[in-house]
């Protein structure tokens, strides 16, 4: 009405007019993505965009399968922000492997100021009563999936939103057969009324396992799941997926430079060749009395397996775990106390994980007393011989220490240091402090440590003057090493090679200043680090064949297949299998398995491309609204509520300000004074004393909003004239839907623009922009009532089919909001007001 009839309210109509629609325009850019709410992070645009698409969509159940190192934990934080502002994220449920359920809680309670706690760790529960006290849970996947756990946490009754993050991991086959992860999530899945996996392989080349991975996701599209390879479009409505050379910051620069990878090969000496010869046979000795032993012969197998192990990690790790087993038999006594430390840890999980295995064999003595095999103690004293010889001579050190770590303390480099082993580690530590003596001490990172001993090592890593950080995997799973540091070696190869890129993830991460550098040291003396480098170089060939040449950032598309087929590579299992040690028929099964693995990678490339991906163009004059425009309302607002700015400190960054005396003990950030100090920046809050934050989490600024979007404030309808080229109808109108029960389960701002030429354009690109140019109020255009109806009828229609496009089988057109419009004549602020006959 106030738009047909052209009636402005104040004088200075078009500021009210514009703050008006940035009070709107916050509050629903919050609403939608939570990058304005009270959070220790400064969300990216890919992954506002995903929260973004998760909340617009009217649907909650969704595979995220978003690269490694992309935010997947804070996509979820941001996401379960915004569903607990909708009343809806009352009860979640976080299951994640072991190795990452303190991360979770970490980023979860210090980013997104929401306390989690791990089950098992944090709480029990004996009677199902108890878990009225506890919404928000961690558990660890292999201790739910235990039927006793599942049970409990089965009688927890319904969860809001259910997160299995390496969703992968989750298993059913063909057949029928599941593995109890799967089952685990099967039994979850209708218990929860929101349902995320994350998964950046979520296509490990079984058809089976993924077409069941997305009926976890929708069970209600099973049919169309089930004929996905003529109907791939489908994985649009379940499937969220961004890709590191496609992400951008906010001004549409590429995030992530790329990683080289470079391979420094070490050529044994002829003692080192004689040494990993006479382990050959003493391992194939070992795993064939193994072989005659029945149900204990396995534990022998376990055993040598690991030694494999060792001996490709280093002369120092092999060395220390057969000294271990000659001590074992030449004491004659009870199993020791490590052994006895293993308690239930099952052999596979010993020969699995961890990276203290040298003591493997302690475990084995109950199953298996004194010898494995005749002769198998001289033979372990000759071995040893050999060991130390080798150890005093190790060429692979020599070149570590010379060819990489000597290089980079010239530089003034950091180095990081990847190794699968604890002997290995301590090898490594001696060997730099003794080479290096000036350069502080080398921080440790290991499966032993806290997490809170391991976050010292980081922050003196990022903070202080010492140069080396050696980890090991079990100890730097899920930490983030990439602050001051962007050169890592791997020491040695692991038999599982998509551990590879899990390493890489700790330094190629948001935030990483520098190009990634990753030295791969290939040693070729044993048996298995010769079929690990063979099997290197054969996938490094293949991902020059896929990667697209003539693409911009060639080669981040490289690694990412290198990435990709490693991750679906089965080395591991070809390694265990390979017992006799013939690399000719180890180099068969690599090229098999190498081949399955491509084709997993293209067919998942095939499939996926029709997933929902980031788009910087998706979001349109919407996107970008940040911290700098909550700071630019708030400064254009103080006036208007009777604030007054006394000074600004820090450059500008803090305002300190005085409020009305009867304002003193309203806004509780502000207490009882009436002298306060602000800033809108998230980095320097906290930093300086006694000063408050305001955003969506601050009182004084809900207060603001509030007023501005109050039908007393005015700025309802305005005639505006600005520096930004745009002459025609801006209205502002909020379009609803609802579900089938009739709630609404989405709200959006749009802004129409009507040109002079009679088009209408939902949030053109000079939105944003307008938004921060300079505003004088205009007088109003002479135009007949009818006419204006008619602009504004255009108007409406655009937004009736947007309610249309934009519904889905979950959302259905609820209606419009009409909440601000404006006559505008963009040019040169100072002119004359244009009209329109």
């Amino acid at each position: 009405m106030r738009y047909v009839r052209a009636e402005v309210d104040h004088p200075d109509h078009a500021a009210r007019y514009r703050l008006k629609v940035l009070a709107h325009a916050l509050e629903n850019w919050n609403h939608l993505t939570g990058s304005l709410d009270r959070l220790d992070v400064d969300p990216l645009p890919h992954q506002i965009q995903l929260v973004h698409r998760i909340l617009s969509s009217g649907n909650y159940n969704w595979l995220i399968a978003d690269d490694v190192g992309l935010g997947k934990t804070i996509e979820v934080g941001l996401l379960l922000a915004a569903l607990k502002r909708k009343g809806f994220a009352r009860r979640v449920l976080v299951v994640c492997p072991a190795g990452l359920t303190r991360q979770w809680q970490d980023e979860l309670r210090f980013k997104f100021d929401e306390e989690y706690l791990i089950y098992g760790d944090d709480v029990t529960i004996s009677v199902p009563q108890q878990w009225k006290a506890f919404d928000h849970i961690i558990v660890s996947i292999d201790r739910a999936k235990v039927p006793h756990h599942m049970d409990m946490i089965r009688q927890a009754g319904h969860w809001d939103v259910v997160v299995f993050d390496e969703g992968h991991k989750l298993t059913r086959h063909a057949s029928g057969e599941r593995a109890q992860r799967y089952v685990l999530a099967e039994t979850l899945r209708p218990m929860s009324e929101a349902f995320l996996l994350l998964s950046g392989t979520p296509h490990q080349g079984y058809r089976d396992r993924f077409l069941a991975l997305l009926e976890l996701v929708r069970p209600d599209l099973a049919a169309q799941i089930h004929t996905i390879e003529v109907n791939p479009e489908v994985v649009a409505e379940m499937i969220l997926r961004n890709r590191k050379e496609e992400v951008t910051d906010a001004d549409g620069s590429l995030l992530f430079r790329g990683h080289l990878v470079r391979r420094l090969g070490v050529e044994p000496t002829e003692t080192t060749r004689r040494f990993h010869a006479r382990l050959r046979d003493y391992l194939v000795k070992g795993y064939k009395a193994g072989e005659t032993m029945g149900a204990p012969g396995r534990a022998i197998g376990f055993v040598m397996t690991t030694y494999r192990k060792l001996a490709s990690s280093s002369i120092a790790a092999i060395e220390r775990a057969l000294q271990l087993r000659l001590e074992r038999l030449e004491a004659s006594a009870e199993p020791s106390a490590s052994s006895r430390g293993y308690g239930e840890t099952s052999l596979e999980e010993l020969a699995e994980g961890g990276d203290d295995q040298e003591r493997l064999a302690d475990a084995v003595e109950e199953s298996v007393r004194g010898e494995f095999f005749e002769f198998e103690r001289s033979q372990i004293g000759d071995l040893l011989g050999l060991a130390a010889v080798v150890r005093k001579q190790d060429e692979k050190l020599r070149i570590f220490l010379d060819g990489v770590a000597n290089i980079l303390m010239e530089h003034g480099k950091k180095l990081l240091v990847f190794t699968e082993y604890r002997a290995t580690q301590a090898y490594l530590k001696s060997a730099l402090e003794n080479r290096f003596p000036k350069e502080g001490r080398v921080l440790l990172i290991n499966g032993s440590m806290a997490l809170k001993e391991k976050l010292e090592e980081i922050e003196a890593f990022n903070e202080g003057m010492e140069r080396f950080l050696v980890s090991t995997e079990a100890g730097g799973e899920g930490l983030n090493l990439h602050r001051a540091c962007h050169v890592m070696v791997n020491y040695d190869l692991p038999w599982n090679p998509a551990r590879l890129m899990q390493r890489i993830g700790r330094l190629y991460r948001y935030g990483q200043a520098e190009r990634v550098v990753v030295v791969n040291l290939h040693a070729q003396d044993s048996f298995d680090n010769q079929a690990i480098c063979l099997m290197m170089d054969r996938v490094m060939r293949i991902a020059e064949d896929m990667a697209p040449v003539g693409r911009e950032f060639t080669g981040e598309l490289y690694t990412n297949v290198l990435g990709e087929v490693l991750e679906r590579l089965d080395m591991a299992e070809i390694l265990r299998s390979a017992t006799s040690m013939h690399i000719g028929r180890t180099e068969a099964e690599i090229e098999k398995a190498i081949a399955r693995a491509r084709e997993a990678r293209e067919l998942q490339d095939e499939i996926l491309a029709h997933a929902s991906r980031y788009d910087p163009a998706a979001l349109r004059g919407t996107v970008g609204f940040t911290m700098r425009h909550v700071e630019m309302f708030v400064r254009a607002m103080l006036p208007y509520v009777g604030v007054t700015v006394e000074q600004e400190l820090y450059q500008g960054r803090v305002l300190e300000m005085r409020l009305r005396e009867e304002d003193r003990g309203v806004f509780p950030e502000f207490g009882q004074r009436t002298v306060v100090r602000v800033t809108m920046e998230r980095a320097f809050a906290g930093r300086v004393r006694d000063v408050a934050l305001l955003d969506f989490g601050s009182a004084f600024f809900g207060y603001l909003v509030e007023e501005a979007k109050s039908q007393a404030f005015g700025g309802i309808y305005a005639s505006v004239r600005s520096a930004v080229e745009a002459r025609g109808v801006l209205a502002v109108l909020k379009l609803r839907w609802q579900n089938d029960q009739g709630d609404v389960v989405a709200d959006e701002l749009v802004a129409l623009f009507r040109d002079e030429e009679g088009g209408v354009t939902a949030n053109p690109a000079f939105f944003t922009k307008w938004l921060e140019s300079t505003w004088e109020s205009a007088a109003v255009p002479a135009v007949e009532r009818d006419l204006r109806r008619g602009e504004f009828a255009a108007i409406q229609r655009e937004a009736e089919r947007l309610l249309a496009t934009e519904s889905t089988r979950f959302k259905h057109p609820n209606g419009m909001v009409g909440l601000a419009a404006a006559d505008c004549d963009g040019g040169e602020v100072g002119g004359l007001a244009g009209t329109r006959t």
